[in-house]
């Protein structure tokens, strides 16, 4: 199902969506491996404290900018919205669970640790994708013939503002990874000219090097 309509174009958060399901999938295979490992324990430990961040801000950006617009405006299945808000929540209280690990096992590289984290996630993906496809095929063609533009923006932006500077050319990798020429020229578009000119020149390679260290 298409993902745009006439008014706001929703297609980047079926991008960020990709990187939930690709980031957060392989997760349980990276923990596994780094048992015993501090060096990696290190590396998989950084990269999944982000990635739980990044998943955090996008639920929080929903639920506070998105959700409240969409059942004030748009005449919803009340069972589709009650579904979305309870996978929120086990979606968030997996995130907490997995936060409250990730120091003493990043600092340890500890199997059994490594392994609860890895069987949570385990037990959580299922839910997880069938959210994110559920909010691709139903809500964000609702989205994008309710929202305006400014708030569609609004939701971007608290995305970003929850980022580090220094992290956004990385994520900016992560986001674009997976997109075609036209998917990426689309993207990139909405992107201010001096970070498009600084993720060619140097966020490309870093996010390369990281995601290389990341994935062994």
């Amino acid at each position: 199902m298409s993902t745009s309509g006439p008014g706001v174009d929703t297609h980047e958060m079926v991008l960020m969506h990709r990187v939930l399901r690709r980031e957060f999938g392989q997760l349980p295979r990276l923990f596994r491996a780094a048992a015993g490992d501090r060096t990696r324990s290190k590396v998989i430990g950084a990269h999944a404290r982000e990635m739980l961040d990044f998943l955090h801000t996008h639920h929080t950006g929903e639920d506070e900018l998105l959700f409240p617009l969409l059942r004030e405006r748009a005449t919803l299945d009340p069972e589709l919205m009650d579904r979305m808000d309870a996978q929120h929540a086990q979606v968030d209280h997996a995130v907490a669970a997995l936060g409250k690990e990730l120091p003493a096992w990043t600092a340890t590289a500890d199997a059994a640790t490594g392994e609860r984290m890895a069987a949570l996630i385990d037990a959580t993906m299922p839910t997880l994708i069938d959210h994110l496809a559920e909010e691709e095929q139903k809500l964000l063609p609702i989205v994008s013939v309710t929202l305006t533009q400014k708030e569609w923006d609004a939701l971007g932006k608290h995305g970003m503002s929850a980022i580090p500077l220094t992290r956004r050319l990385v994520i900016l990798g992560h986001i674009t990874e997976e997109t075609d020429d036209a998917e990426r020229q689309r993207f990139l578009q909405v992107i201010p000219a001096p970070a498009r000119l600084a993720y060619k020149l140097i966020g490309h390679r870093q996010f390369t090097r990281e995601a290389t260290a990341i994935r062994g």
